[in-house]
């Protein structure tokens, strides 16, 4: 082989190297230097700039910051880094998290998400054991049938003996669970979601009787008793208090409620306000209904509905260690769906692509938790980097 010069093959910002070129005496045929560990050197540069950009969108930044930061390693336009970080998020794939025991336990709820101005619908499924979702939609509307259609589509009921699904209070969840999973189903109601509908129902004026009569609520299915005797005692107090006018009860009302809030927060420790056994929420729920004929008609109404549903209320008891609320899903959509990142949402692939990202990472994480992979990648950006730079031709 005889040497015929050379080409020079050139990454913008990153280097550029040298090509021999050799000439075949025999048969006058043109050579090459092998350039495999280029073309290895820039897929693993494109696959590490594309998990910092990941990183760094996950973290709330916008499009344009992620380019002044990038700026110090690879420089990029705004323009061109959502095209890369799109491209990377479409091309990683992501490894749903599926209930390995023989009961599955799911957490299943929809986020409201305003993109371009119109209401579009995030439904996530997501696995309670390791906290990582088995699978995410964007959708434009929402029914029933869609619903339905996404968790048929993403799960499959067949290899789990029971399902224990965690769902809040909305109307129509029953009726699809139950279609989909028949007998296997164990269905909670979201004893969060519970309270906060019952503390709607009082306004923040309430009387301290009033007070009462929502902790007795909601010592229904945790155990308040403490805070219950509490206002007991206040409640005597303001029934000798006939002879306050209204603006003199009111004062009074609003000091009462503080000096309460400031004891239940001194005297609460790690066995306060925990779930109740079944047996001892029926105890409580026969205890509120002594006093049914004063209520008012909305409590009453409130009473109806956890008097209809009070099995889905005590589901968790059913299965060791499951959950009685909705709030490992909450927690994960505060995280992948903060107020900047829905203001950066503007359409419904690029809000797809933002919620695979963190769902990417969680993923991540719980793996190296499992000890299934490292927690860092074997080589940086600086490493793969810099050789070029010093080596080839520096631009």
């Amino acid at each position: 082989m005889n040497q015929n010069g050379y080409n020079v093959i050139t990454k913008r910002h990153i280097g550029s190297i040298k090509i021999e070129k050799y000439l075949c005496p025999i048969c006058n045929a043109v050579h090459h230097t092998d350039i495999s560990f280029w073309i290895e050197q820039k897929r693993a540069i494109k696959e590490l700039m594309g998990e910092l950009l990941m990183c760094l969108k996950n973290g709330g930044n916008s499009y344009r910051r992620m380019a002044q930061i990038s700026n110090f390693i690879l420089p990029f336009e705004k323009s061109s880094l959502y095209t890369h970080f799109s491209d990377i998020v479409e091309i990683t794939e992501f490894s749903p998290s599926i209930a390995s025991e023989n009961i599955a336990i799911l957490n299943f709820d929809e986020e409201y998400l305003k993109i371009s101005g119109k209401w579009r619908y995030r439904l996530t499924l997501l696995n309670y054991e390791t906290k990582v979702p088995i699978a995410e939609k964007v959708v434009k509307n929402l029914t029933n049938d869609t619903i339905s259609d996404f968790i048929k589509t993403n799960f499959n009921p067949e290899p789990y003996d029971k399902i224990f699904v965690v769902t809040d209070l909305k109307s129509g969840y029953k009726e699809i669970l139950e279609t989909l999973f028949g007998d296997k189903l164990i269905h909670q109601y979201c004893l969060f979601h519970l309270y906060q509908l019952i503390c709607k129902e009082f306004s923040k004026s309430s009387s301290i009787s009033e007070l009462l009569l929502q902790y007795k609520l909601m010592n229904i299915f945790y155990d308040y008793s403490a805070e219950v005797e509490q206002i007991q005692k206040m409640v005597k107090e303001e029934k000798s208090l006939n002879n306050l006018e209204g603006k003199e009860l009111k004062s009074w009302t609003i000091e009462k409620k503080e000096e309460l809030y400031s004891d239940f927060s001194d005297f609460r420790d790690e066995n306060s306000n925990k779930l109740r056994e079944p047996i001892d929420a029926y105890c409580q729920m026969l205890e509120v209904f002594e006093e049914y004929d004063d209520m008012p008609l909305n409590i009453q109404k409130r009473v109806d509905m956890i008097d209809k549903s009070i099995l889905n209320f005590l589901a968790y008891r059913s299965i060791p260690d499951a959950p009685a609320t909705n709030n490992a899903i909450e927690g994960y959509f505060s995280h992948t769906t903060n107020p900047i990142l829905k203001r950066q949402m503007k359409t419904i692939k690029g809000a797809e692509n933002s919620i695979k990202s963190y769902a990417i990472e969680r993923s991540l994480l719980n793996k190296v938790k499992s000890g299934i992979i490292k927690s860092a990648s074997s080589v940086s950006l600086v490493e793969l980097i810099i050789p070029l730079r010093l080596f080839g031709n520096p631009l």
